[in-house]
């Protein structure tokens, strides 16, 4: 992991004890996920997780966004960016398989772990955030699932919605793909705080170092009960599921919508995919405000 490089992994010592802070530094490209990223980002949760002088580590993104997803541009990272266009069925296994194995790692992390979110959280990001025991969010963060609604079916969200959001709110989100924003996030328990950008990190650390007042043998067995009881309901065997019906659907043929989109990727490149996507995104984003609360919409 190399001094400003892609992941900055920071360490800060308090009274009370250390808390670790990874941070995602691709501020001018929406810090997606790319090759040297995603190397670097799971060493840094290795090392949170093995440091006894971590107590608490905080995930965050430097910049106006807090993750827009894995970088389609980069055929390191996106299977969507390889040369010929054409993702067999076993690379895409490999593929996700690596990602779950990542996401779980912080999921069992004994020790509690906060995401900070600002701006979009998508894709990687979005599942970096659900990954954590707590959610601190700016008020114009959005959690965005958009890939439903654009007739992907990303299985991979959904058990985590089941377990992080009220079911009937859960499932017309996956009927429909409509964006979580922060304010809404909040009222629904997703969020456990909703601030103005400008406070999101003293906001983030106030509740680590809150966490820091209990012992680390109070906060690891607190944390393992909890996770015992979500375990005993089957979280952990229904997310790898999850990755399989994703990548058996990914070989399927698609709506005409959806095989537009990926015949952008094999004919122009992610990026040029990344950028419809945006531009869709965006349209979708407008329908929505004819049936969202106004107050909580922040897009």
């Amino acid at each position: 992991m190399r001094e400003n490089g892609p992941i900055i992994y920071e360490k800060i010592n308090t009274p009370k004890g250390c808390i670790a802070k990874i941070m995602l530094n691709r501020p001018d490209h929406g810090n997606r996920i790319n090759g040297e990223m995603w190397h670097d980002f799971m060493e840094a949760v290795d090392m949170a997780s093995v440091d006894r002088d971590v107590r608490v580590v905080i995930f965050g993104g430097v910049g106006d966004d807090f993750c827009c997803g894995f970088d389609t541009g980069d055929p390191s990272v996106s299977l969507n960016a390889n040369e010929d266009g054409v993702v067999s069925f076993a690379d895409r296994r490999e593929n996700t398989w690596e990602e779950v194995d990542t996401w779980l790692k912080i999921y069992n992390m004994r020790k509690p772990t906060i995401c900070m979110t600002q701006g979009t959280a998508l894709g990687g990001g979005w599942l970096i955030a659900m990954s954590c025991d707590c959610i601190c969010s700016a008020d114009n963060a959005v959690f965005d699932n958009t890939e439903y609604a654009m007739n992907m079916s990303y299985t991979l969200y959904l058990p985590w919605d089941a377990w992080k959001l009220p079911m009937n709110i859960a499932k017309e989100k996956a009927f429909t793909g409509y964006t979580i924003t922060a304010p809404e996030g909040y009222r629904l328990g997703l969020c456990n705080r909703c601030v103005p950008v400008e406070q999101l990190e003293e906001t983030t650390m106030a509740l680590a170092e809150r966490m820091l007042k209990l012992s680390p043998y109070t906060l690891t067995m607190h944390k393992e009960m909890y996770k015992m009881a979500y375990d005993m309901r089957g979280i952990q065997q229904i997310i790898p599921f999850s990755k399989e019906i994703f990548n058996v659907s990914m070989q399927l043929p698609g709506t005409p919508e959806n095989e537009a989109l990926w015949e952008i990727a094999k004919t122009q490149g992610g990026a040029a995919m990344d950028a419809e996507f945006t531009r869709q995104a965006r349209a979708l984003r407008e329908e929505e405000r004819a049936f969202r609360d106004p107050k909580e919409i922040n897009f």
